[in-house]
């Protein structure tokens, strides 16, 4: 019996895609519309799309005059406008009382937190909810938004979720973006999430207003937590404790940097944040635990399957309700159902429709890592593990579910790794051998880790399944590690754009249906696909081969300063300048340099262009003589008076991240006062001014000491 067509077995695929081209066109604004007359053609073409719809569909209109395309194009169009109408809804800032307009005369804030805290090393980093407002007048007044507060170290217990506080509104500040160029983008990050504004606050900060006295989903879910955290603190040292901490509820606040990057390096980070394959193997617990007289009392299907979602998705809370978590228990959800109304459901169908919901829900989830990864991997899996599989069919038992394992290892990598690459910058190498082992000992540690936590929550003494916790833990931690010592473990500074990525997918895809059909027209699609990708790589390191940049980087308490000329880079050096640090790392690949070298000169000539570097407010004058295109301030200069008033018209003033945020925004407003051009770092992001110019590389950069 011949299959259905993917697109009638799985309708949710074609109605997923028009809702992400809405949603990213609320975002990205391919059309350039303001917001507010955006969301009035997106709701006038929501309404005539459903009209026309409705009325082809009706009886009025003869069978014979509906056209099967008409009616196809105005669901897609339905669809794009309800993705745009989405965005705009759940964008915070486009409505009218975000916190944002109403800073100017607020004096105090009602918040509440979240979730627990994340512990750094001087500070407890809280996510707060924006309830209300008091202005000036001592009004309360409706506020939406969601605010960063950091508090110094030791006190856990100040701020509890539920709870209603009240914190002062003069020490929040917007969360700008440092601009550095291949860097990860904080502001963005955070803006994604509806968060725009942080806080540092004092203890005596903070006033309790209210404290819960119904049933609060987020101190509920907070005991839950701080009951997985404290079983086990209780019974597992370091470092066996931070990762147990990771592998049961997601929390890898307390995780070692250099482990967490071996297993990032390894491809295995996957079995140390609550993902599918964790919440997969509490479902399969649950419903092998739990049982009922099903066939005698059909009736208690129903009963358990109640109790095996609630556990999930009361679990899914406690593990942070992340994108990739929210998937996994939507995607059980839906099978436990279907598998109860004995209605199979497709599997790419099943993912359509979860990802059709989760972007109704929160639209910002199409930019988030752990969605993209989440789907990909389970599409990956789900499309090539069945191709894989037949490669090897081995007789024996253990062999053949060691090669299932490395099936599905394998399939997870074809649509991943695109992601992995694009964002993440690296590739793992010895990911398949590294999976072998990390993924049984993880679900044996798993097991062993909610025994433990049950135990403690009962109050029985947990040292035996905290030892085998913490045995399976150092068991795996040092195969990891000795994985990441292999030569060659990562392939790393690794640069595509958007576009190569979505061509890499274009290839993967016209090579599977080619595979899969023999059909000539992929083939030819795929040679096509490869084309345009080496072309687009061809013509990237080309316009980064004629690239002359001048970069002032942000780094607050430092600087950094290259000067970028083709593929070769020369760093300046300044007291306060740093020859080591993730920025410059993110920018060298960026600008795929390839030749690093170090100057220290207060003054540099590039051709028409001159780039003043003072040490102190004396040399400053002395340097403005000569008529500089740039002048760099640092933490050295103490002071503009003695030289603001000699800057000639033309020159650009650049303060970098080393001068003190305040002394920084204070002589900008005085050098914008002056009418004398001006770049904050601070304010505006780092500097990257164009040295645009037919010459070669200046002789003054060719031969200079590395430090």
């Amino acid at each position: 019996m011949q299959r259905a067509p993917l697109w009638k077995r799985a309708p949710f695929l074609r109605l997923v895609l028009p809702l992400m081209a809405g949603i990213s066109q609320g975002q990205n604004q391919l059309f350039p519309i303001q917001p507010g007359l955006a969301g009035i053609i997106s709701t006038s073409l929501l309404i005539l799309s459903s009209a026309i719809l409705l009325i082809i569909q009706s009886s009025i209109v003869p069978l014979r005059y509906r056209p099967a395309p008409l009616s196809g194009l105005l669901i897609n169009c339905l669809l794009f406008s309800t993705g745009i109408l989405l965005f705009n809804h759940h964008k915070i800032t486009h409505h009218h009382n975000w916190i944002g307009y109403h800073l100017n005369h607020t004096i105090a804030i009602a918040v509440s937190p979240d979730a627990l805290p994340s512990p750094g090393k001087k500070s407890l980093r809280y996510q707060l909810t924006i309830h209300s407002t008091i202005d000036q007048n001592g009004k309360t007044n409706p506020a939406k938004g969601k605010i960063i507060a950091y508090i110094p170290s030791g006190n856990q217990d100040l701020l509890q979720p539920g709870s209603i506080y009240l914190i002062p509104a003069s020490n929040l500040k917007t969360i700008t973006s440092p601009g550095n160029p291949g860097s990860f983008d904080y502001a963005r990050f955070c803006q994604r999430k509806n968060i725009y504004h942080q806080t540092y606050l004092k203890p005596e900060d903070i006033m309790l207003l209210k404290t819960p006295t119904g049933f609060s989903l987020n101190r509920f879910l907070a005991t839950g937590q701080s009951s997985a955290l404290a079983a086990m603190r209780n019974s597992a040292p370091e470092p066996a404790r931070a990762l147990a901490m990771a592998l049961l509820i997601g929390y890898r606040d307390e995780v070692d940097k250099d482990l967490l990057q071996a297993y990032t390096n390894t491809g295995v980070v996957h079995v140390i944040a609550v993902s599918g394959m964790h919440l997969g193997l509490i479902f399969l617990l649950l419903q092998h635990l739990l049982v009922f007289p099903e066939n005698r009392f059909p009736i208690t299907r129903w009963f358990k399957a109640a109790i095996v979602l609630l556990i999930t998705w009361w679990f899914s809370g406690i593990a942070g309700a992340a994108a990739s978590i929210i998937r996994a228990a939507f995607m059980f959800s839906l099978l436990l159902v279907a598998k109860i109304l004995r209605k199979p459901m497709d599997p790419i169908q099943a993912l359509s429709l979860g990802a059709f919901a989760l972007l109704c829900y929160n639209p910002f989830w199409l930019w988030d890592a752990g969605f993209q990864l989440s789907f990909a991997a389970l599409l990956s899996i789900v499309v090539f593990q069945p191709l894989i599989t037949p490669w090897l069919q081995p007789k024996n038992k253990i062999a053949y579910a060691i090669w299932q394992l490395m099936a599905v290892t394998l399939a997870a990598q074809v649509l991943t790794l695109p992601i992995s690459i694009g964002q993440f910058h690296q590739a793992p190498v010895y990911f398949l051998f590294a999976n072998l082992l990390a993924v049984p000992l993880s679900s044996l540690a798993l097991i062993t880790a909610i025994l433990q936590w049950i135990m403690s929550a009962c109050l029985i003494p947990t040292n035996l399944a905290g030892q085998l916790t913490v045995a399976l833990i150092n068991w795996m931690n040092a195969f990891i590690r000795r994985i990441d010592r292999l030569p060659g473990a990562v392939l790393d500074q690794l640069e595509w754009s958007t576009t190569q990525t979505w061509l890499a997918y274009g290839i993967i895809t016209c090579v599977t249906v080619w595979l899969a059909t023999k059909n000539r027209r992929p083939f030819l699609l795929t040679l096509v696909s490869l084309i345009f990708f080496a072309g687009s790589r061809f013509a990237d390191h080309a316009t980064k081969s004629r690239q002359q940049i001048l970069a002032v980087y942000h780094l607050p308490g430092k600087s950094a300063v290259e000067i970028i000329w083709g593929k070769d880079c020369t760093r300046m050096l300044t007291a306060f300048s740093t020859t080591k640090h993730p920025v410059l790392q993110a920018s060298a690949r960026y600008f795929r340099v390839t030749n690093i070298r170090y100057l220290a000169t207060p003054l540099l000539r590039i051709h028409q262009h001159t780039l003043a570097l003072p040490q102190n407010q004396q040399e400053a004058a002395g340097l403005l003589k000569t008529n500089p295109s740039f002048l760099l301030l640092t933490r050295q200069t103490r002071n503009i008076k003695g030289f603001a008033n000699h800057i000639p018209a033309k020159c650009v003033v650049i303060i970098d991240g080393s001068v003190y945020e305040n002394k920084a925004q204070q002589w900008e407003e005085e050098l914008k006062i002056a009418g004398i051009q001006c770049h904050n770092t601070w304010t505006s992001g780092a500097f990257l001014g164009s040295l645009k110019s037919n010459r070669d590389w200046p002789d003054a950069l060719k031969f200079h000491p590395k430090p």
